[in-house]
C-alpha cells in the first residue's frame, strides 16, 4: 500500500493542488509519451518534468571515449552510439603547471578523465595553437561494452542532459538531487556532483534497485554507477589521430575544463581532474547568464574577441553554439539524427503505466510561458514529487509487462497529424471541400443510417485505445484517451461549422492544444542533408521555430543567435 505521505496520481494531494481532471494536461503527458527516448520531439520539448523506469537488455552494446586504454572503473559515462563517444576519444591535456592551487590534487595514476560530462572539456593549450609537442604521441581510446544483465535503470526525460538556464535540469537538480548540488562560485556544470549524489541515491534511498540514470543531450547516454559490475569490455582501440591543427571542434563554446571521472578514496566519490583544470575554473571562463553567444563560421574567436572553446580545443574549428566542421561533427550530427524518432532495437523499453509526471497535478508549470518550469512549485511540492519518484522505483520494475501507450499514440499522431496540417493549410478553397475531407476522414465511424455524434465520438477514440487498459490509475491511459477525445470532437465540430473561416479556426485552436513536433519536421531533405533543431549545446532561435535541411558537414554554421544563451551555473 503506498504511503500517505506520497502523492497518489489521481487521488488528493496534501503538497500539490487538488488533482486534475481527465483531460487538463492530456496533452502534455500524451506529448511526454510519444516524446520519450526520441531525439527529436525531446528536443523542442526539451524541459521534462516526468520520469520513467527504463529497462536496457543485456548484451546491449554501449560505447565510452576516452584518453585510457584501460577499462573504466566506478562511476561514469555511456553512450549509445559509437560516434558520440568518439567525440571525446581523444588525448589529455598537457601536464599542469608547477604552481597548483592547494589542495588540488594532480591525476591519479591509471586515472581516466573520459566522456566528457564533467564540467566541460579538454583544454588543448593556448588559443589557435597547435597541440603542444608532447601531445604529437598520445591518443584516444574507443572502448566497447555490453551489459551483462538487463540494466534498470530512472528515465529523465526532456533533453535533461543539457545544462542550461532553461529549465532542462529542473527535474534534477530541484526535484531529485533536492537542492543537494554546491552553489559556491567554483563554477563547472557539476556533472560530477549530480553524478555522486544519483549513485548515492540508487545505492541508499532507492535501495539498489536502480543502476543508473538515462539522459539526452546530443544523444542519449546513462550515468552508470558501477561499470565493473554491470559491463562486460569488449575491446579498446585507439581512434586516428587528430592533426597538428586540433581535433574537429565539438558541441559549441565549452568554455569550461573537463573533469575526471568519479573515483573512491578514504572520502568518497573524488574529482580527479589535475590542477590545470581546476585552475582554469577560477580564472573567468565561465560564460556569464545574459551572454549572447552568436554562431559565426568564422574563425574561433566571437566578435568580442574572445576565443570560442570547442572540445576540439581552441586549435579546433568548432564555433559558439555548433559542433565545427570536422569529420567526427559530421558523423556525430548524422548519428543523432538518425535517433530522432527512436533509439531502435528495442534497446531500451519503458514502463508506461507506472511513471511520475509533473503534468498529473493542477499545478501552473507553464506560468504564462511556453515551456513548462519546476522552479516555480514550492520546497514542499517538489519534496512530494521526489517521493512519487522513491515510491514508483521501489514498488514497481522496468521489465515488468504493461501496455506499450507510445505505440498506442503514435497511431493516433500517424492518422491525424498531416491531415490537420492540410484542413489548416488554407489550401482548401470552400467550406463544402472542408466538409468533404472531414466527412473522409471520419467515416469508418458514421452510421449513415442513424446518426449519433456521441457514438460516433466514442467509435472515433477507441480506435485506438484499448478499453481494457482504461484503469482508474493509468495516467498515460487518460492522457492518451483525453487527446483522442478532443482530435474527433473538434473534427465533428469543424465539419458543422457554417463557414471556412470558423471550421479552420476549430482546427487551429486543435492543433495549438495538441502541440505535436510532427509539424516542425523538414520535408524532402537531401541524402547530405539533416533536418536541424536546437539540441544544446548547438542550435539558433531560428532553427527552433523554424527547423530546416542543413549540409551534414556543417549544420550549424550559418550563423545566427544561439537559441540556449548561457550556460546553467
Amino acid at each position: 500500500m503506498r504511503p500517505t505521505s506520497l502523492l497518489p496520481l489521481f487521488g488528493v494531494s496534501s503538497a500539490l493542488s487538488t488533482p486534475i481532471n481527465e483531460t487538463k494536461n492530456a496533452n502534455h503527458i500524451f506529448n511526454t509519451i510519444q516524446d520519450s527516448m526520441r531525439q527529436w520531439g525531446s528536443s523542442l520539448h526539451h524541459n521534462g518534468v516526468s520520469y520513467f523506469l527504463a529497462r536496457v537488455p543485456a548484451g546491449t552494446q554501449f560505447y565510452h571515449g576516452t584518453s585510457k586504454d584501460t577499462p573504466v572503473i566506478g562511476t561514469e559515462w555511456l553512450a549509445f552510439e559509437p560516434e558520440h563517444a568518439m567525440v571525446f576519444a581523444r588525448p589529455r591535456g598537457p601536464p599542469p603547471p608547477s604552481s597548483s592551487p592547494p589542495h588540488d590534487d594532480p591525476e591519479p595514476e591509471g586515472g581516466h578523465r573520459e566522456l566528457r560530462k564533467r564540467e566541460g572539456f579538454e583544454d588543448f593549450g593556448p588559443p589557435h595553437g597547435h597541440p603542444p609537442e608532447d601531445m604529437e604521441n598520445r591518443a584516444g581510446y574507443l572502448h566497447t561494452y555490453t551489459a551483462k544483465k538487463d540494466l534498470r535503470l530512472l528515465y529523465v526525460d526532456g533533453m535533461s542532459a543539457a545544462k542550461t538556464d532553461k529549465g532542462t535540469l529542473d527535474s534534477q537538480d530541484l526535484v531529485l538531487f533536492n537542492g543537494r548540488l554546491d552553489d559556491s562560485p567554483r563554477g563547472g556544470f557539476q556533472e560530477n556532483e549530480r553524478a555522486k549524489i544519483a549513485c548515492e541515491l540508487a545505492a541508499n534511498e532507492w535501495e539498489g534497485r536502480i543502476d543508473g540514470i538515462l539522459r539526452m543531450e546530443a544523444g542519449f547516454e546513462i550515468i552508470l554507477c558501477d561499470f565493473e559490475r554491470d559491463l562486460n569490455s569488449v575491446r579498446i582501440t585507439q581512434v586516428k589521430q587528430e592533426s597538428r591543427n586540433g581535433p574537429p571542434g565539438g558541441p559549441g563554446p565549452m568554455e569550461k575544463p573537463h573533469h575526471g571521472d568519479l573515483r573512491k578514496d578514504d572520502h568518497g566519490m573524488r574529482d580527479d581532474r589535475g590542477p590545470r583544470d581546476r585552475d582554469s575554473e577560477h580564472h573567468g571562463q565561465r560564460p556569464r547568464k545574459d551572454s549572447k553567444m552568436r554562431h559565426d563560421a568564422h574563425g574561433p574567436e566571437g566578435k568580442d574577441g574572445t576565443p570560442r572553446h570547442g572540445p576540439g580545443g581552441p586549435g579546433g574549428p568548432g564555433g559558439p553554439g555548433g559542433p565545427g566542421q570536422g569529420p567526427d561533427s559530421s558523423r556525430w550530427m548524422r548519428a543523432v539524427t538518425a535517433r530522432y524518432h527512436g533509439i531502435g532495437g528495442n534497446r531500451v523499453s519503458l514502463n508506461f503505466d507506472h511513471f511520475v509526471s509533473a503534468f498529473s497535478y493542477n499545478a501552473d508549470l507553464f506560468q504564462g510561458k511556453s515551456l513548462p518550469r519546476l522552479a516555480g512549485l514550492s520546497q514542499k511540492e517538489l519534496t512530494a514529487l521526489r517521493d512519487e519518484v522513491t515510491y514508483m522505483i521501489k514498488t514497481y520494475h522496468p521489465a515488468e509487462v504493461c501496455e506499450d501507450w507510445q505505440a498506442i499514440a503514435d497511431m493516433v499522431v500517424i492518422r491525424y497529424s498531416k491531415q490537420l496540417a492540410y484542413f489548416a493549410s488554407g489550401k482548401i478553397a470552400s467550406m463544402s471541400d472542408l466538409q468533404d475531407e472531414i466527412e473522409t476522414l471520419m467515416a469508418p465511424f458514421i452510421d449513415f443510417g442513424n446518426r449519433d455524434s456521441q457514438a460516433e465520438i466514442e467509435r472515433c477514440v477507441f480506435q485506438f485505445v484499448p478499453d481494457h487498459a482504461l484503469t482508474e490509475d493509468s495516467v498515460a491511459g487518460g492522457a492518451v484517451y483525453g487527446v483522442t477525445k478532443r482530435i474527433c470532437s473538434a473534427l465533428f465540430e469543424a465539419h458543422g461549422q457554417k463557414s471556412l473561416k470558423k471550421a479552420v479556426q476549430v482546427v487551429h485552436k486543435l492543433m495549438e492544444y495538441l502541440d505535436w513536433t510532427t509539424w516542425k519536421q523538414c520535408k524532402g531533405c537531401g541524402e547530405n542533408e539533416i533536418c536541424v533543431v536546437p539540441i544544446w549545446p548547438m542550435g539558433t532561435k531560428e532553427d527552433y521555430e523554424h527547423p530546416r535541411c542543413k549540409d551534414a558537414d556543417n549544420p550549424f554554421g550559418q550563423g545566427g543567435e544561439s537559441y540556449w544563451g548561457g550556460f546553467h551555473h
